[in-house]
């Protein structure tokens, strides 16, 4: 992961200066610590832990737009025909694993208070 950077660099001749870039790279083990953080949102997310998510939003280091995995469950339902007798109706969960991020699952969950929080910081950064 490399972000890039713009620095300023001072021109010898008449005070100019010029604006370069260059790529900033990020040691493993901070690198790391940057992923945990950021899945602790999206699990904080994921089990709707308002408190817990607005402490780790606040992290200097978190990237709301992490996507993460987590295990989602889903229900299925099917009604089963019998002939004469009467319907049948079939209720199954099913578990997948899949890829998301902190805003979808507080949407998901419909924490309004922590879609506003993420959509704000994600709108301040663009």
């Amino acid at each position: 992961m490399s972000t890039t950077v713009f620095t300023t660099l001072r021109r010898r001749r008449r005070g100019q200066y010029m604006i370069g870039r260059k790529q900033q790279v990020f040691p493993v083990g901070l690198h790391a610590e940057y992923e945990t953080i950021s899945q602790r949102l999206v699990d904080a997310a994921h089990v709707n832990d308002l408190q817990l998510a607005l402490e780790l939003v606040s992290h200097p280091s978190v990237d709301v737009n992490f996507i993460g995995t987590v295990c989602l469950k889903s229900r299925k339902t099917e009604v089963v025909l019998n002939g004469e007798s009467a319907s049948e109706v079939r209720i199954e969960f099913e578990e997948f694993r899949t890829d998301v991020t902190a805003l979808f699952l507080a949407a998901h969950n419909g924490n309004i208070a922590l879609v506003r929080k993420l959509l704000a910081i994600i709108i301040n950064t663009v």
